[in-house]
């Protein structure tokens, strides 16, 4: 298997989560307006922005969906 420490399985999981209706539904609108654009590419593309935003998303999720 090759290099990337499991960034791309994380990154998977993470698209997986947030774009479960029931999840994605009850993220704030002001978070899935840029959020969206980027659960559409495919993870090994995303940059290190896209990488935050979603990240910003799953805590979010994390801390108030529990």
């Amino acid at each position: 298997m090759g290099g990337g420490g499991g960034v791309i399985i994380v990154r998977d999981s993470a698209v997986q989560a947030l774009s479960n209706p029931i999840v994605h539904g009850q993220l704030p609108a002001t978070m899935t307006g840029s959020l969206d654009p980027i659960l559409a590419k495919d993870p090994s593309t995303w940059s290190a922005q896209d990488g935050e935003i979603v990240g910003r998303a799953f805590h979010w999720a994390l801390c108030n969906l529990v």
